[in-house]
């Protein structure tokens, strides 16, 4: 297996990139937007916590991504987005489907819908920051793509050209979609340099601007998540 497009993996917090950027795009939330954090939420019946059990009181949507508070997430998925938008977001971002770069045992990951018999309204919450869902990296890679490259998601490639004895064939770019505006785009890209600047800060580089999000997850078991 080629862990890069067949090894699947719960994102964790770095799926809160394409949460809040569907949100921005579809003008529920704005980046100063205010949010009380006390801790808990509850989804359709499931109680969701922080990474660190806390509650982190007053934010805006800037602070949510910045301290990657899974209550802040669950709360725009499910109260200011809805299930239905939140998943058509996810599908133009290529969840749920291969990107179709050129290797082989490409896997499309996995992810439930409202379509599906067995989601329940606690995915919508846990979905929202990476649980319940897995994918591949370069479906990650190209979904993120699409916010660094003005909301246009580009089909991943890895060979640069096939020569033979008929000739040369080159790859063209062959766009996947436009899951976000351009706007909405340099919007999100501005809440990750501001991400980088205050909480994952050792990740900065001087001189350079870094767009970026942590992302640490939980691993599923047999017996529940290690």
């Amino acid at each position: 297996i080629n862990p890069a497009v067949g090894g699947q993996f719960e994102p964790g917090s770095t799926f809160k990139i394409l949460t809040m950027a569907a949100a921005i795009d579809a003008g529920v939330i704005e980046p100063e937007d205010q949010f009380i954090d006390r801790g808990v939420i509850e989804v359709g019946g499931v109680k969701i916590r922080n990474w660190n059990g806390g509650a982190w009181g007053p934010q805006t949507m800037v602070g949510c991504i910045q301290h990657s508070l899974n209550v802040c997430l669950a709360y725009v998925a499910s109260e200011k987005l809805g299930a239905a938008p939140f998943y058509e977001y996810l599908t133009a971002f290529g969840m749920g489907r291969v990107t179709g770069i050129d290797l082989s045992g490409e896997v499309s990951g996995q992810m439930r819908t409202p379509r599906h018999p067995e989601w329940t309204q606690a995915d919508l919450g846990t979905n929202s920051f990476g649980q319940g869902i897995s994918v591949t990296p370069v479906q990650l890679i190209a979904a993120v793509g699409a916010v660094a490259n003005e909301g246009v998601m580009v089909q991943p490639h890895i060979v640069r050209a096939v020569v033979g004895p008929e000739g040369a064939y080159w790859p063209k770019s062959t766009t996947l979609g436009r899951p976000i505006s351009a706007e909405s785009a340099r919007t999100i890209t501005e809440m990750l340099v501001q991400s980088v600047e205050g909480e994952a800060r050792d990740a900065h580089v001087n001189g350079y601007e870094i767009a970026g999000k942590t992302g640490t997850a939980q691993i599923p078991t047999e017996n529940g998540y290690d």
